[in-house]
């Protein structure tokens, strides 16, 4: 039992500290549950989880896989910088709601925000070495087995997901509390706080 035990509770350990990292899901997350509620925040939360089981399991099981993505990275790369770029920069333009036939307004469905937390994460290069680092080190340094390796990557997803929900329960409570122009200024920060990492991961070394 210790075998997989262990490796599952150093995985929270880990999720912790991961699920906390001020990266770009962190703003997407609070922004979104402040401006479009707490199930809109959950689905960027199911999109990044679902993106970390795909990218865990190419580190997993699909080795003769990573060799292809590696010479790939520079796209993925760029294509991450421009996707924050454009975050960013939308931000600042004014965003009318949308009304259809009827007059009622017209949401954005689940699929649109699973498919942005996904991309949050996908194309951000540092996400899959990060996994990669991870992994690395529990079969080098601990000796992992591949099952003590799936048991703590499900640990850390799960927790990871557990913070992320209670980011969107947070932001979502505060958002009903304050006032246009504070969320406006949110909006901005969030703004400017894309475009500076998009810049950063153009010109950063991979």
């Amino acid at each position: 039992m210790d075998n997989i035990f262990l490796p599952f509770i150093s995985g929270i350990g880990a999720g912790i500290f991961l699920g906390f990292g001020f990266g770009t899901v962190f703003f997407a997350l609070i922004q979104n549950s402040i401006n479009h509620g707490f199930r809109k925040g959950l689905d960027i939360a199911l999109g990044v989880v679902l993106c970390d089981i795909f990218l865990t399991s190419i580190i997993l099981f699909g080795s003769q896989y990573i060799d292809e993505i590696g010479e790939y990275k520079n796209i993925i790369k760029y294509s991450g910088g421009i996707l924050l770029l454009g975050l960013g920069i939308y931000q600042f333009f004014p965003q009318h709601p949308i009304k259809n036939e009827f007059g009622e307004l017209k949401r954005k469905g689940s699929l649109f925000f699973i498919s942005k937390g996904f991309l949050l994460n996908f194309l951000n290069p540092i996400n899959f070495l990060a996994w990669l680092g991870i992994q690395t080190y529990l079969k080098g340094a601990n000796g992992y087995s591949t099952i003590q390796s799936v048991y703590f990557f499900v640990g850390a997803i799960s927790t990871i997901f557990g913070i992320e929900v209670i980011i969107s329960v947070l932001a979502n409570y505060i958002g009903k509390r304050i006032s246009d122009k504070v969320i406006r200024i949110i909006n901005y920060t969030s703004g400017c706080i894309f475009v500076v990492l998009g810049i950063l991961l153009f010109i950063k070394k991979i």
